[in-house]
């Protein structure tokens, strides 16, 4: 039998970052809420934890897992809550300077995706998983200055923290040449510190072998934990994918890249 689970975090590695709103003419009571202070609160850690039970907060997250119990048999889903949303809040200031929550939302969830396939001519299991989540700030904002068109113009304005994740499963260490070249094409400016970050162990000759290509948004940070597993449930949990943003730009949020996961054997 081979289990699995997948979690995806995204997290802002600041204390907080700007919120432009507060900088406009009217304040609050032009702009609403989103205006009452020149801060957005941040998650306030860099280094994400050695599993995937957090007790930090994040952005936005992503869960799933399943079963097999024969090889080449259909998958069983055993767990798949969606993305999950954390929360956006405005500070009154910095952290630093003893800055306070004085508006939070709820983000928007505009992209929850999963699924899990056996692909026979490629003799592996293929997850895909997609998420997305929207700062509902500016979006706000316009809507207090002109109605509901301005909600569509914030959100258009506002790009969404996301992430696509293609991961393949296979009964073999030896990845295809094809497969190979595939991956080799993939950006060679990698985001993922998780090797810097977390040991990583190959193991030889193993049973199975993880590998596929994962797209983010160059801000914020992400980890990616795979869990693994020879019986009903995933024993041992590895975090695969870290793409650190806390040297990078918020405005990197508008540029995507795509990485290739590091292999993972058991």
């Amino acid at each position: 039998m081979l289990s699995l689970r997948i979690d995806i975090y995204a997290w802002i590695p600041q204390p907080d970052v700007p919120n432009p709103i507060a900088d406009l003419p009217g304040g609050v009571a032009r702009w609403g809420p989103g205006a009452c202070g020149p801060r957005f609160g941040g998650d306030n850690f860099v280094t994400p934890p050695a599993n995937y039970l957090w007790n930090d907060t994040y952005r936005a997250k992503q869960s799933f897992a399943f079963r097999v119990s024969e090889w080449g048999m259909p998958a069983t889903v055993t767990y798949n809550p969606g993305v999950a949303p954390g929360l956006t809040t405005v500070l009154t200031a910095p952290r630093s300077a003893g800055g306070k929550v004085c508006h939070e939302l709820t983000p928007t969830v505009t992209k929850s995706f999963s699924n899990v396939s056996w692909q026979k001519a490629d003799g592996w299991y293929q997850v895909r998983l997609r998420g997305a989540a929207h700062d509902p700030v500016p979006a706000e904002a316009l809507a207090k200055l002109v109605g509901s068109i301005g909600t569509s113009i914030g959100n258009a304005v506002t790009p969404d923290l996301e992430w696509d994740l293609d991961l393949r499963i296979q009964a073999s260490d030896t990845l295809p040449l094809g497969t190979r070249v595939h991956y080799a094409i993939s950006s060679p400016l990698s985001l993922d510190a998780s090797s810097r970050v977390f040991p990583r162990v190959r193991t030889s000759g193993a049973a199975n072998l993880l590998h596929g290509l994962i797209t983010v948004r160059r801000y914020p940070s992400y980890v990616v934990y795979v869990s693994t597993g020879s019986g009903a449930y995933p024993t041992k949990t590895v975090p695969l994918y870290f793409a650190d943003a806390d040297k990078r730009s918020l405005a990197e949020i508008i540029v995507g890249q795509t990485d290739v996961i590091p292999q993972l054997a058991w």
